[in-house]
């Protein structure tokens, strides 16, 4: 193909693949303890983790993105949103880790990014709806939406109709 034909191929549809691997959180996202299950292995993780789990209007589960090495400190909320645009989400929920720790207390690093993903959740045109911060520790868990109350209350029950 010479360099002139390049320029005309273009994405013409997406696939549905079958798999035989399940989704690792399955069903409605209703509260903080649904994810500490899913992820509980990162209490005895050595490695800093960001994770992006990213529901839809009724706290589906739509998906996750694990940003492995990065910290409340290193973590460029940007990449943040462009899972959140290609899962096609309404809501989006923070976890990380703390893996040298035992307390799941958020830490200036912490607060910091929490403001910035506010923040972004204000300005952005897209308008993202920022759910939950949690923070996994040695054993416990931090959840900004149950513990000090600043997040979206993301895991509120749909209404009933």
């Amino acid at each position: 193909m010479d360099k002139k034909e390049q320029h005309k191929r273009y994405l013409k549809k997406f696939e549905i693949v079958e798999t035989k691997v399940e989704l690792p959180i399955q069903g409605q996202v209703r509260d903080p303890d649904d994810l500490y299950q899913f992820l509980k292995d990162l209490e005895n993780e050595n490695v800093a983790k960001v994770i992006g789990i990213y529901l839809d209007d009724q706290n589906l589960f739509l998906g996750h993105q694990v940003f492995l090495g990065f910290s409340s400190k290193s973590f460029d909320t940007q990449l943040l949103y462009h899972y959140y645009a290609l899962f096609l989400a309404k809501k989006f929920i923070v976890l990380i880790n703390h893996p040298d720790s035992i307390d799941p207390t958020p830490d200036d690093a912490d607060k910091k990014l929490i403001r910035a993903l506010q923040a972004d959740a204000q300005v952005l045109s897209f308008k993202p709806f920022f759910a939950d911060f949690i923070i996994v520790a040695k054993k416990s868990y931090f959840s900004m939406a149950i513990q000090d109350g600043t997040a979206g209350h993301g895991h509120q029950k749909p209404r009933e109709k």
